[in-house]
């Protein structure tokens, strides 16, 4: 019985691992150059609201869905005089799409945000005039590639207070699909067949120790023949 108890317990740790280990092994990939998931984030200003042609702090933090922070991104902010509810302004865009919305002249853009702790990016900037505008939040990490999410902030106005956005996916070539695909899959499958075999498996050594600790000692000779 020992054998099979240690086995469950076994079963069971790895178990609680693959549980715990899981969003550190899915967030691995995304550390690296590419976003292989959406990138949840919201954004900070102060003072809120900003004062037209005065000092604004920005503040950006980002995490994937698993609320793993998002680390060594490249991040950084670019107003643009559009309404935010126009509909010509996606939410969120990558790729080429990325590409022609970018091509819309600017009235501001902050160079890239040093990150201030894990997946929080910070900066400073003027307020331009008074006024609403379309604010896209670039994370230009994959060098190929980029995503962007656009939301609407008050210059001058009432408070914007927090404002939450998603960054889109980026593309990612073939070799990077691949590594993706095999920690996604490849790993929690393994450790799935693993964790039910040693699960159901009832191995002849645990029925021999069960046997042997149940069986009676042999009882001495009691004469010579």
């Amino acid at each position: 019985m020992r054998v099979k108890r240690t086995r469950r317990h076994l079963a069971l740790t790895l178990a609680l691992s693959v549980a715990t280990l899981g969003p550190g092994l899915l967030g691995a990939p995304q550390l690296a150059r590419a976003h292989a998931t959406l990138v949840i984030g919201d954004l900070q200003l102060s003072p809120d609201p900003p004062v037209p042609g005065e000092a604004v702090s920005v503040r950006i933090s980002l995490v994937d869905p698993l609320l793993v922070a998002v680390e060594k991104a490249l991040v950084r902010v670019e107003f643009r005089e559009i309404d935010p509810e126009d509909p010509f302004v996606p939410a969120s865009i990558t790729g080429s799409e990325a590409r022609e919305f970018l091509e819309l002249p600017s009235v501001l853009a902050t160079e890239y945000l040093p990150e201030v702790a894990d997946g929080v990016y910070a900066g400073t900037f003027t307020a331009p005039e008074e006024g609403r505008y379309t604010v896209s939040v670039r994370d230009t990490t994959f060098r190929d590639e980029e995503a962007i999410a656009n939301i609407g902030v008050d210059i001058g106005r009432g408070a914007n207070n927090d404002i939450a956005f998603v960054l889109p996916p980026t593309p990612i070539g073939p070799r990077s699909l691949g590594t993706w695909l095999l920690w996604i899959i490849g790993i929690p499958l393994v450790a799935g067949l693993l964790v039910t075999f040693l699960a159901l498996r009832k191995p002849a050594e645990a029925e021999a120790v069960d046997a042997g600790s149940e069986a009676p000692e042999p009882e001495p000779p009691t004469g010579i023949i």
